[in-house]
Formats: structure tokens, sequence, C-alpha cells
């Protein structure tokens, strides 16, 4: 492997997120912890018309789910078929899913949904269930043997999953009462912060 694979693979961590599929159940546990994620959630506002005005008012209408962006990388260097099995888990994300009693019919061109899954990694304690959106997967690091190396094999994979949260689900609905502890305990861990770099105690009295 030449010395910026090696780099690459030193600084990521042991994966133990997981990932699981709804429709077949099927857990994935990370190959290695992601480095990054993204989080988004839009605000929707209707902004009233004013002829002549020197603003415009606006009003609130609308949350918009939260999305979230995380790439997972797979890598097995070993192995005969390297991570062809990896991709073929996240390919069935962005595939139609008639569920576990459609798994002996011809999917044709059914208008089914992809599987919901539960993921948890950075945006929360427990699992939460999401709608997948996107499903990117960059393919590297292929055989180079006579067999596997026509065939064409990769090593390791990114794969970046756009994830968008079932917001009624019951696992989010309790999450957010733990949210919303986890909001005044940031609170009170900010002022405690600022009294320690003024050197001035809870009584207010300057150390």
């Amino acid at each position: 492997y030449d010395d910026s694979f090696r780099s690459e693979v030193q600084i990521m961590s042991q994966g133990h997120g997981i990932i699981i599929n709804m429709s077949s159940l099927a857990p994935f546990i990370f190959t290695f912890n992601p480095t990054e994620l993204e989080s988004s959630k839009k605000i929707n506002y209707a902004i009233a018309p004013n002829i002549g005005g020197a603003y415009k008012k606006r009003y609130f209408s609308a949350f918009v789910t939260k999305e979230i962006t995380v790439t997972l990388t797979c890598l097995d260097m070993e192995a005969p078929t390297g991570v062809m099995e990896e991709i073929a888990y996240f390919e069935q994300l962005r595939e139609p899913d008639p569920g576990i009693t459609g798994l002996l019919t011809l999917y044709g061109n059914q208008n089914y949904p992809p599987p919901q899954v539960l993921f948890q990694f950075g945006v929360s304690f427990v699992p939460l269930v999401w709608d997948v959106i996107e499903v990117s997967i960059k393919e590297s690091y292929f055989h180079s043997g006579m067999v596997r190396g026509v065939i064409g094999v990769p090593k390791k994979a990114d794969i970046t999953l756009t994830l968008a949260l079932d917001e009624g689900h019951p696992l989010n609905v309790a999450n957010q009462v733990a949210k919303k502890a986890q909001m005044y305990a940031a609170s009170a861990k900010s002022v405690a912060r600022e009294m320690a770099a003024k050197g001035v105690g809870f009584s207010g009295v300057r150390r």
C-alpha cells in the first residue's frame, strides 16, 4: 500500500456504530467510525408582500425534516471478494423494497420505497429511525490479480449516506426529551466555563 493509504487507515478508529435495515432487520457494524457527520434542519418562512415598504415581514410556516450526511469507509484487503458484500448491503438501501413478505416476488416496475434504517452514531444516544434520501458509493483500490483484477474487485469503498429523520417515530419523541435535558446542561456548562475563565465563583465573588 502507498504511504497516503497507510496514514489514512491509521487515523481511522475501529468502528462500533451501527445501521440496521428495518425491512430485512440485517445490521451492519461500521468497519471504521466516521470522521465527520453533517446535520441540517431547514426552517421555512412565508414572506408577506409589502409594496413600497422598507421591509417585508417574515411569518413562520413550517419545519423541514432533519437530515444528516455521513460517509462510511469499508475496507478489506484480504478477502477474495474485497468489499463487494459491503457494497451489496448499501445498494439495497437505494433499491425498491417490498418488505420481508415480498422477498419471493419479482419487483418489476413496482413503486416500492427503499427501506427505512435504524441508525446510531453522533446524533443521539439511542438509535433513531431514518428515511434513506441518497446513497453514493465510491469504489477504489481494485485487486490486480489475473481473475479479480479482470472482474474489478474493490478492496475499499466509501459510502456516503443522506438520511432524513422519521420525526414522528416514538424513538425520536423519547430522544427529544433527552435532548431538552442536554440543552439545559449545555447552558449550565457554558456559564460555568465563562465564570471559571474569569476566576469568578458561583457566588459572584472573584477568586
